[in-house]
């Protein structure tokens, strides 16, 4: 019965791996080291260390081709952070953002095929004292992310390791950012030397949880010592990824049957169904914080700066619920100030689907492209952000529908190369304007209240010219450049 028994199990074995192939890609941290097993082993897990909140900062990484193309949205990164707050929640830690998102314009760190290039990677762009996840295509190694454990990988003394996702697998409702975080405080998967031998008599977890069960032969508990060293997660064998419930089992050394947990997030279990820590993963990871000589303890040093919390959502005020006939390609938006807000998540939505997810870091936007398409009715919302505060309360949806494009046709707008400087102006400041052709360039300019605060022609020489703004109330305004049949539209912000 028992080489039945492995039979049917490892039939189980080849279905499951078949379906991760076509459902999904799997993580690609190593197996646990001994070092991190010795920690493990010696915490004490009766001492609460949830009394304070933990801050952690983080530095976000994303990969574009030398031409700076293939990019990965930084708002998706930003939402996908607010999907680990919500997770981590239960330990009590909240992940910020600590200085600008890094764009990486390098093709060679795109659909990598090694470790070997992502060391390189984690190398040269580390940034000290922060969590550096890194967003990157990584299908060529059929992985959905990776990460390294303390005192582990590449990089410095306070930049030790990485976090690096893969773009499929960065869903901002997915577990996988949740997952390799928690391997990059020290959690093992929950199959951890466990799966390899279920019948190991040392290293595989044994399910009793009682020391002295011995009677009969039998071997007590070892969870503090085998598998993944934690004994609030139940023996686990799976180390390939699994749907809930499953029909797949093992028996350890004493005859008793596995039976994995699928709602921890260090298990191999879908998305679906994982949703939580242990309380010893939990005091496990913020050992790692716990003080300045903690293997992870340089992410709290500097502190975190002061963020106002964010309690409150924007009120979307153009376009005005139910206008239409909007010119997709000159389409303005326009919502209401936070306090506390340093940027806003800007959203708009088609047939169900996001068409346009961005950041502004003013209280405007104005489309000048023709992602939006004309004769559609679609949706909008905003989300007021600081670095500390992602999870804040997003507007009501607005509706609007487009009508036809201004008629610009390519032939009449500005070349390519046509610059204009700087676009967030104080009063006083000069704009210039660059790539401009010789001769008479009419600028017209209005606010967002429709009034006309500037209408002049400007003679050109030498493709480039400049105007001083004078003491323009701050604000957004909208420039009109003509110049024979050319025209164009700019917006610029003036900063009080």
């Amino acid at each position: 019965m028992k080489y039945l028994s492995l039979l049917f199990t490892l039939l189980a074995l080849c279905f499951s791996s078949q379906a991760q192939q076509e459902g999904g890609q799997s993580c690609g941290t190593e197996e646990v080291p001994e070092h991190i097993l010795q920690y493990l082993e010696q915490i004490d897990y009766s001492v609460n260390l949830l009394e304070n909140t933990i801050n952690v900062p983080v530095t976000i990484h994303i990969v574009r081709t030398d031409q700076g193309s293939g990019s990965f949205s930084p708002a998706r990164a930003l939402d996908g952070l607010c999907n680990v707050n919500e997770r981590f929640a239960s330990a009590n830690m909240n992940f910020y953002v600590a200085g600008d998102i890094n764009f990486i314009n390098n093709t060679n760190y795109l659909n990598v095929t090694s470790y070997g290039v992502t060391n390189t990677m984690i190398n040269d762009n580390n940034v000290p004292r922060t969590v550096n996840i890194y967003y990157t295509n990584l299908s060529a190694m059929s992985l959905c992310g990776f990460a390294y454990y303390p005192n582990s990988g590449p990089g410095g003394t306070n930049n030790r390791g990485a976090v690096v996702m893969s773009f499929a697998c960065s869903q901002p409702t997915g577990t996988t950012l949740a997952h390799e975080l928690g391997h990059f405080f020290a959690l093992p998967h929950t199959f951890d030397r466990t799966s390899n031998n279920p019948l190991h008599p040392t290293n595989a977890e044994r399910v009793t949880r009682d020391v002295n069960d011995t009677i009969g032969g039998r071997l007590g508990a070892n969870c503090n010592t085998g598998g993944d060293r934690f004994c609030d997660t139940p023996a686990d064998f799976i180390a390939n990824r699994w749907s809930c419930p499953t029909g797949l089992y093992q028996e350890d050394i004493n005859g008793d049957r596995i039976r994995p947990d699928s709602s921890y997030y260090m298990s191999y279990a879908n998305d679906i169904c994982t949703s939580r820590f242990s309380e010893q993963q939990i005091t496990a990871m913020r050992n790692t914080l716990a003080s300045a000589s903690s293997s992870r303890g340089y992410l709290l040093d500097p502190p975190m700066p002061a963020y106002a919390q964010i309690t409150t959502a924007p009120t979307l005020l153009l376009p005005a619920e139910g206008d239409s006939n909007i010119a997709g390609n000159f389409a303005f938006f326009q919502w209401s100030a936070v306090p506390g807000a340093l940027f806003y998540n800007f959203k708009i939505y088609q047939f169900g689907g996001i068409l346009m997810d961005t950041l502004i870091y003013d209280t405007a936007y104005l489309n000048t492209n023709t992602n939006i398409r004309a004769n559609r009715t679609l949706q909008w919302e905003v989300r007021a952000l600081n670095p500390s505060n992602l999870c804040a309360p997003v507007s009501a949806r607005g509706t609007f529908r487009t009508g036809n494009f201004i008629p610009l046709q390519t032939a009449n707008v500005f070349d390519a190369k046509l610059k204009l400087y700087p676009t967030f102006l104080s009063p006083g400041e000069n704009l210039t304007f660059e790539g401009v052709s010789p001769g008479k360039l009419e600028v017209h300019c209005q606010d967002l209240s429709g009034k006309k605060v500037l209408s002049t022609v400007i003679d050109v020489e030498d493709q480039k010219a400049s105007f001083s703004i004078g003491q323009w109330p701050s604000g957004v305004y909208l420039l009109h450049l003509k110049q024979g049949v050319q025209q164009t539209f700019r917006k610029i912000v003036v900063q009080p």
